[in-house]
């Protein structure tokens, strides 16, 4: 049964809602194993913008409280020693003995 009081999604709606998951880190790029996540979080957003909750801040929270803060990526791996450390220089870079 569906409700008649639903509201239906306008294009701005949509690029409103997509925005809310580009935020969250929720972009069409997730791999497909993380796929069904990106999916239930659209459903959740969607649903609750048919239920009346059309702010993008409340929303967001929504998406925090089910699915917990987005991960930080991780940072670049830097070197501990230089590259001629590990590698010795390169033949041409060498003292001729």
């Amino acid at each position: 049964m569906s409700s008649t009081s639903e509201k239906h999604l306008t294009s701005s709606d949509l690029d409103m809602l997509q925005g809310v998951l580009d935020d969250a880190g929720y972009d069409a790029r997730i791999l497909i194993e993380d796929q069904r996540v990106f999916n239930v979080a659209a459903v959740l957003l969607i649903r609750l913008f048919q239920e009346g909750v059309t702010s993008p801040a409340l929303l967001s929270r929504a998406l925090e409280y089910h699915f917990g803060k987005p991960k930080a990526p991780p940072k670049p791996v830097t070197p501990v020693c230089n590259r001629y450390a590990i590698q010795g220089l390169p033949r041409e870079r060498r003292a001729a003995g």
